[in-house]
């Protein structure tokens, strides 16, 4: 029985003690000339378009992400140095594009460098909409400062930052928060403590009590 015991908390004391799990990974990858990718969209939120290569190079993939705990997350482009996109992605708070609002985009990396980017966004848990286009077709909503994912995109983009037109995303997010020291010390003295306990009642005393 005390065996049993010991064998339950060093499977108690293994959680307490171990690391984050690892992280979950989406990837996300399409193509913005694919009329059977669904989540294309035109600048103007409208159908997709492919009538021309300005209006092909313009057209923007929406994506929803959901991140189910708070915490760093990890966004990483692939796609550019295999000859796809030269990528720029818009981060949405938010699913409903009348009311999803403005968070982040890689304007600073595709402004001063261009090509792939990797970038931690720091994001508490919720719904996102993740927009994929190409470099200067920017959203109105971050151009000017305020708005929504339904305004549309600059349309700016252009055939020179298309490739052939592929991106290639992996978004990895926090699975698990990692225990704070503070509380795995006390549960470490929780666990002395019941097989101290369990191993006092096991032990006879002297006078046989």
């Amino acid at each position: 029985m005390f065996n049993s015991i010991l064998r339950r908390l060093a499977g108690l004391l293994m959680t307490l003690v171990a690391g984050p799990v690892l992280a979950a990974a989406v990837s996300l990858s399409g193509e913005l000339d694919d009329p059977a990718n669904t989540a294309l969209v035109a600048s103007d939120m409208g159908v997709a378009r492919f009538d021309d290569d300005l209006a092909t190079a313009n057209n923007v993939a929406l994506h929803v992400l959901h991140v189910t705990v708070g915490g760093s997350v990890n966004v990483t482009s692939t796609g550019f140095a295999a000859g796809g996109i030269d990528p720029y992605f818009t981060l949405f708070s938010g699913t409903d594009r009348a009311t999803a609002t403005f968070q982040e985009s890689n304007y600073l990396h595709a402004l001063s460098v261009g090509g792939d980017f990797s970038q931690d966004l720091l994001l508490d848990a919720g719904d996102y909409t993740l927009a994929i286009g190409v470099f200067q077709n920017l959203s109105f909503a971050e151009n000017l400062g305020s708005g929504f994912l339904a305004d549309g995109f600059t349309a700016l983009g252009g055939p020179s930052f298309f490739g052939d037109g592929h991106y290639a995303f992996t978004i990895t997010l926090p699975a698990a928060a990692v225990p704070e020291p503070g509380s795995t010390l006390l549960g470490l003295a929780g666990v002395w403590a019941t097989v101290w306990s369990a191993r006092r009642r096991r032990t006879p005393t002297l006078n046989g009590g």
